[in-house]
């Protein structure tokens, strides 16, 4: 499979998990959620690029975009979205442990990328351990925010008001 053909799908995937982000307990929290998301991906990946860590050969939108955008603002942000639904009531072992079965894909994903296509290539001592700890750290950093916005006035007024 090509890397144009990958984006192309991974486009027409993000189109079809929409509803995805209008499951328990609203769109309110997933959609923000969502779009912060692909920014925190899109500063840890602004980093990389501009450091030379990782280098995305093949790409949405080349002239416009060094960090792969499809990557970033629809894929992990849907991973992440999806890993915060799945440890939504949890505590920490089980939010380790489901960091788990969400990350090391997620990683096997980069790594077969990187090996297999041009969309993305590993450069200046960047491994797929590095990628792996970055995934990790992108998963509990969206659990924090998710937390964050559990125990804010904004959650409660949002979802606890008879209003709604």
């Amino acid at each position: 499979m090509t890397a144009k053909k990958i984006i192309r799908l991974a486009i027409i995937l993000s189109v079809l998990f929409t509803p995805t982000l209008f499951r328990h307990p609203s769109a309110k929290l997933w959609i923000p959620f969502f779009l912060l998301n692909g920014f925190v991906n899109h500063c840890f990946n602004k980093i990389l690029v501009t450091t030379n860590k990782v280098k995305y050969p093949i790409r949405f939108k080349p002239k416009i975009f060094k960090i792969n955008f499809v990557y970033d603002y629809l894929i992990c942000p849907y991973l992440s979205v999806w890993y915060c639904q799945s440890t939504y009531n949890d505590n920490f072992s089980g939010i380790l442990k489901k960091a788990v079965y969400w990350g090391f894909p997620q990683t096997i994903y980069e790594i077969w990328l990187e090996r297999k296509t041009k969309a993305l290539k590993f450069q200046k001592g960047w491994r797929w351990f590095h990628s792996l700890f970055l995934v990790f750290i992108v998963k509990f950093l969206s659990r924090g925010m998710l937390e964050l916005m559990k125990r804010t006035y904004w959650y409660e007024y949002v979802f606890k008001s008879k209003n709604n």
